[in-house]
């Protein structure tokens, strides 16, 4: 199982309310339908592990919703860990549609409710030197994707770019395909394949 140096997941515990961990151990867990990507987070004792689904969104989708509704519950089943979904949203609409709740079942009896965290511009700064980015990649690459419509979204993803050069050759792989996936076609985008010299065979606006 592929584990990522150095990428403790600083917004999610931050969101939590939780104090960060210096050592967490990151893993990749295989993929799921309706997230970009699942990770298992592993604290050091006496931390309890759990399971981080991440998805980017750029625009209001229902149908990506109800894919969270059906994507948790497994996670859990499979992993016999918590679940939790952070949802990554580039423009302050998205960001309030995506703290739900969404809710599964009749309209007098709620069956299910889910209640993902959410990282949008107006909660996170965009990390814009590399010192700063090599410091605490999990935060640039999550504010990188937040603030990907930004003023500064070529800034922050320069700062990243450089910061992957010296990372982990897992964490930089990692980074490198969560922001390929997440920025789209956009146009933060095409400037992340430049930066990293990726091509984008086919895909479409997220």
């Amino acid at each position: 199982m592929l584990t990522l140096p150095r990428f403790t997941p600083t917004p999610v515990f931050r969101l939590l309310g939780l104090p960060r961990p210096p050592d967490a151990v990151v893993q990749v867990l295989p993929s799921a339908p309706g997230v970009d990507s699942v990770l298992r987070v592993l604290p050091p004792s006496p931390g309890r592990a759990f399971v981080l689904a991440l998805d980017v969104r750029g625009r209001r989708d229902p149908l990506r919703a109800r894919a969270w509704t059906a994507c948790l519950p497994g996670l859990r089943e499979r992993y016999g860990a918590p679940a939790v979904l952070l949802a990554v949203c580039s423009d302050r609409s998205t960001a309030t549609w995506a703290a739900g709740p969404f809710t599964t079942g009749l309209g007098c009896w709620p069956a299910l409710s889910l209640r993902p965290l959410v990282l949008g511009p107006t909660d996170t700064r965009p990390v814009t030197t590399a010192p700063a980015a090599r410091a605490d990649l999990a935060s640039a690459a999550l504010s990188a994707l937040a603030h990907s419509r930004g003023s500064r979204a070529g800034a922050a993803l320069a700062a990243l770019s450089e910061a992957l050069r010296t990372a982990a050759p897992e964490t930089r792989a990692y980074c490198s395909t969560l922001l390929e996936t997440g920025l789209g076609d956009s146009l933060a985008g095409a400037a992340w394949r430049r930066l990293t010299g990726l091509r984008r065979a086919a895909g479409g606006t997220r």
